[in-house]
């Protein structure tokens, strides 16, 4: 029995020794990976150091250490949580969605409403919180007319409804679109924190140039930054302008005047009407026949001047046809 209890006793010493030798080998080889994994992302230099370095000829850039620049999710979330560390997770805020609206209204003014319309429309902009940015109008009788405004965001579907019901007017078509920026939001925040990593990495490459050489290759590369990060900074003014502020384009055309409601004439307005048609039928009759008389008259006149004319001459025409055959015959 001693025998058969020592076989088995030390086939399970050398299990849990073997077991105690595995874990304690995995502990360290998992903490070494950390730390190397730690290393290396906290030991390599700033990309726009690299550049800089290299376009400089090689200036030294030891001294400047690791890359300050705050990381995209620092920058979102403001800081990091309390008991956070540099390589834990951080927790990002939920953004705001960011949508440009815009709206198309047509309206139908009653006659003689135009400029009450117009008046009103440029009223619902300044109660709303907005202003009209422009304003065209045209016609005499008839007028046709264009005005955009603009208004807070917040206001866009009130002010839209009060546009409707404006009087003497009629929603004749309406539409309404909207574009979600957000994303793009993001991705010009996230530049823009890049860049300004990049900006603050040259100037400090600019403060430890020694030669001439040196510090205009590293204001070319900071002067490209700049004019980067002014351009995403235009783009965000520009986003946050139309996101804030909607427009609406009120389109206005004003109808005709209505033609007056038909009244039954009596019975002498109709024999007035029958004698003034008449009238014109004879007038009308005297031109025509004028037109055939006054070329028949005129040609009439002509021959009775010209028989006028001729009537003294023919007693010598008669005298001297009596007195040719006469003197023919003595001969």
């Amino acid at each position: 029995m001693s025998a058969i209890r020592r076989f088995g006793v030390v086939p399970a010493a050398m299990i849990v020794v073997s077991g105690l030798v595995g874990a304690a080998a995995g502990c360290s080889g998992g903490s070494g990976s950390n730390a190397a994994g730690g290393g290396g992302a906290s030991a390599g230099p700033a990309p726009v150091a690299h550049a800089a370095a290299g376009a400089s000829g090689g200036m030294a850039l030891d001294s400047l250490g690791p890359t300050a620049a705050p990381s995209q999710t620092k920058a979102f979330s403001g800081a990091a949580e309390p008991g956070a560390t540099a390589s834990g997770p951080l927790k990002l805020p939920s953004l705001p969605s960011a949508v440009i609206k815009t709206g198309d209204v047509r309206l139908r003014v009653d006659h003689g409403k135009f400029g009450t319309t117009v008046h009103a429309v440029r009223d619902i902009a300044q109660r709303f919180g907005g202003y009209p940015t422009r304003s065209s109008t045209s016609g005499s009788r008839i007028h046709d007319g264009t005005i955009t405004i603009r208004v807070p965001a917040r206001t866009f579907n009130a002010a839209l409804n009060a546009l409707e019901a404006i009087a003497h007017v009629h929603v004749s078509a309406e539409s309404v679109t909207g574009e979600d920026v957000s994303q793009e939001f993001v991705d010009l925040r996230a530049r823009l924190v890049n860049l300004e990593a990049q900006e603050k990495v040259l100037l400090r490459l600019m403060d430890q140039a020694q030669t001439i050489a040196d510090s205009i290759r590293v204001e070319n590369y900071l002067q490209n930054v700049e004019f980067q990060i002014e351009d995403v900074q235009g783009r965000i003014l520009y986003l946050q302008n139309r996101t804030s502020m909607s427009t609406i384009t009120v389109a206005l055309h004003e109808v005709g005047k209505e033609p007056a409601p038909p009244q039954h004439a009596s019975a002498i307005w109709k024999a007035g009407e029958r004698s003034l048609g008449a009238a014109l039928a004879v007038v009308t009759s005297v031109i025509v026949g004028a037109g055939l008389v006054i070329p028949i008259s005129i040609l009439a006149l002509l021959a009775l001047l010209v028989g006028r004319r001729l009537a003294p001459l023919a007693p010598h025409l008669r005298a001297r046809g009596a007195t040719s055959p006469s003197t023919s015959n003595e001969g």
